[in-house]
């Protein structure tokens, strides 16, 4: 009889655990779609949730105005600038966090982050070349299209490299994470020699960029990040268990049949991808990445099947609320949102550090 009491109290025990993780994913997820409509209504002419919700589904209807009524200003400022702009917050802020997640998981380094590969300081200099030297990938000229296609390629160039270097070394997290910081300071010291020569307008542009900013977002930004982060998240998230295992000792989780360096890899390309999609039209987007993951952890644990879900909706909830706040901000220009992220999220981290509990890691 004690035995089937202790079995139902662990069961009841275990549904109380589950529910738990499954209500910090809802209600996060809940939380974003109420920031997502919050986004609409904030900027330089500040509309009610009410007026918004009526621009957004009669636009959806095919409801037109006519040109030059306020009408049709806001119906355009609704659909043309703040919807794309709150969608890429919500997928950007759930693929950096995903990212930081797995990245940290496969590292089993607290410090990782989507950047870690060097994925940022690639596409920094695929920018730089496109702004001192006028040359892209994507065309003639310094057009966005041009400029997002050499942060794009560049950005992945330190994958690459650590990829094709990884059978001369082992590819265990620490090693690979040495290399990913060499190849990031040769990326920035190249960075710094293109822009040595060039002219203010160049700096402020490159600056601009390297802050993260949301201020020329539009549909157009959309399908790449949002494939890549789709992707990203339908081919992680069956492998949940497979991470699980990657929390052992290399030797341990080879006796139980997993690979852990070939994961490895095929994760860091993923996630890699992911972030340079993300920061090819963006800019660098900090903390997102490094913060959320700690937080998730920190309230549900480490376990894979939760945390992922988890750093999506806690993901895309901090990144958007970032971005309206850097818009509400009263001063002569708009904020780059990676200052906002920055700014909140280093005391955060602080506050993770001091407060950090031993089991999530």
């Amino acid at each position: 009889m004690s035995d089937e009491t202790s079995s139902g109290d662990f069961k009841k025990e275990y549904s109380r655990y589950i529910w738990f993780k499954l209500l910090f994913i809802s209600l996060f997820a809940i939380a974003t779609f109420a920031v997502f409509w919050v986004s609409l209504c904030v900027g330089t002419r500040d509309l009610d949730v009410a007026t918004v919700f009526d621009y957004f589904i009669k636009h959806l209807q095919g409801v037109t105005y006519e040109p030059r009524t306020q009408e049709f200003f806001d119906d355009s400022i609704v659909w043309n600038y703040r919807v794309p702009r709150a969608l890429f917050g919500i997928i950007s802020g759930a693929g950096l966090a995903i990212s930081g997640a797995i990245m940290q998981s496969v590292m089993k380094n607290p410090l990782a982050d989507p950047y870690t590969t060097g994925v940022s300081s690639g596409a920094l200099f695929g920018v730089a070349i496109a702004m001192t030297l006028g040359f892209s990938f994507g065309g003639a000229g310094l057009s966005g299209v041009g400029t997002v296609a050499n942060a794009l390629l560049m950005s992945m160039v330190p994958v690459a490299v650590i990829i094709l270097f990884s059978p001369f070394f082992r590819k265990s997290p620490s090693t690979l994470i040495l290399a990913g910081v060499a190849v990031s300071y040769m990326f920035n010291a190249l960075t710094s020699i293109l822009l040595v020569a060039t002219d203010e307008e160049n700096l402020a542009t490159v600056y601009r960029w390297q802050v993260g900013s949301f201020a020329d977002l539009s549909w157009g930004s959309l399908p790449l990040m949002t494939v890549a982060v789709v992707a990203g998240i339908a081919i992680i998230l069956p492998l949940s268990n497979k991470l699980n295992l990657m929390s052992l000792d290399d030797k341990d989780a080879r006796s139980l049949g997993l690979n852990s360096d070939r994961l490895r890899i095929l994760c860091l390309v993923i996630l890699s991808f992911i972030a340079a999609s993300i920061v090819s039209y963006v800019g660098i987007i900090g903390f997102v990445g490094l913060v959320m993951p700690h937080i998730v952890r920190m309230a549900i644990g480490s376990d894979n099947r939760f945390l992922i879900p988890g750093s999506v909706a806690l993901g895309a909830f901090f990144l958007t609320s970032c971005d309206i706040i850097s818009r509400a901000l009263d001063v002569q220009a708009e904020v780059p949102v990676g200052v906002v992220t920055s700014f909140i999220g280093a005391p955060i981290f602080l506050y993770l550090i001091v407060r950090q509990k031993s089991g999530v890691w």
